[in-house]
């Protein structure tokens, strides 16, 4: 309503939003997040792997959708590069 868009007018709709404001390309960009997308992109920002930062984002919003959260983040620029861990041995005793 503030961004000089639209004609100013009381809101109508009132909800909390969560946003991602990033510089990927020099270029400050703005997202809305998807429901859930701020608890996974902030585990996953705190080191947590993919499978822990989709059950807090699960636990957050049992909407969340991990294929549109991944692609948000490739389609936003920040993520560069997705690292797999190595598999843990089983040792036998």
């Amino acid at each position: 309503m503030n961004s000089g868009e639209q004609e100013l007018a009381p809101i109508q709709n009132w909800r909390g939003e969560d946003a991602l404001v990033a510089r990927p390309y020099l270029e400050v960009e703005v997202r809305a997040l998807p429901p859930g997308g701020a608890a996974f992109l902030l585990a996953l920002a705190g080191g947590r792997t993919l499978s822990d930062a989709a059950e807090a984002a699960l636990a957050d919003d049992p909407n969340f959708d991990l294929t549109g959260n991944i692609a948000g983040l490739i389609g936003s620029g920040l993520v560069r590069d997705i690292v797999l861990s190595e598999p843990k041995s089983c040792q036998q005793t």
